[in-house]
């Protein structure tokens, strides 16, 4: 529960941001009026609310800092597919999950990636040509011993992966996504 209370702290700062306790109040009582008037109030209160809103961008010209909106780092593309869930009907979080899923499987292909361009700095007499990039096609013929320890050491990196990750894995190293990276690592 507190962690949909966090990932709903933007959509909450920007409603505080743009609104007053007196339509937070009128926005309290709504359920308690006169179910005919309700509708009324609603409009009434949304209006209030646009209303409110062009008068503080006009006196606040600056952007939406408090909000969190202009932030100058990264933004975390996961955290903000968790935010949207949170309004979003079950076919979309089910897009937001695979988008979730293939944002993690491109960190762990850039990890590997790291982690065999560390491997071939500490260890530059194996030869790790055959896997170098993690999308490099592998050759079926064996050329001798360093390509076959180059081989174990990317199944041992591959079998640290979740069968999911292992499937993009593979749908991204034979995707002409793959290839360009293969050629601009």
């Amino acid at each position: 529960m507190t962690d949909k209370k966090e990932d709903a702290s933007s959509v909450m700062a920007f409603d505080a941001l743009y609104t007053t306790n007196q339509m937070q109040k009128l926005k309290v009582l709504l359920p308690y009026i006169e179910p005919s008037m309700q509708k009324h109030l609603a409009v009434y209160i949304k209006y209030m609310e646009l209303q409110y809103t062009m008068n503080y961008t006009k006196r606040h010209p600056t952007t939406l800092s408090g909000c969190g909106l202009s932030q100058p780092e990264k933004p975390d593309l996961r955290k903000l597919c968790r935010e949207l869930s949170l309004y979003s009907s079950p076919e979309e979080i089910k897009q937001l999950e695979q988008i979730q899923n293939m944002l993690q499987t491109f960190e762990t292909v850039q990890e590997m990636t790291q982690t065999m361009n560390a491997m071939k700095e500490i260890f530059p007499d194996l030869s790790l040509d055959g896997i170098a990039s993690p999308f490099s096609s592998s050759s079926g013929a064996d050329t001798g011993k360093d390509e076959n320890a180059g081989s174990s050491m990317l199944d041992m990196l591959l079998n640290m992966l979740t069968p999911e990750q292992k499937e993009m894995y593979q749908a991204f190293s034979q995707s002409p996504f793959g290839e360009a990276y293969k050629n601009n690592p």
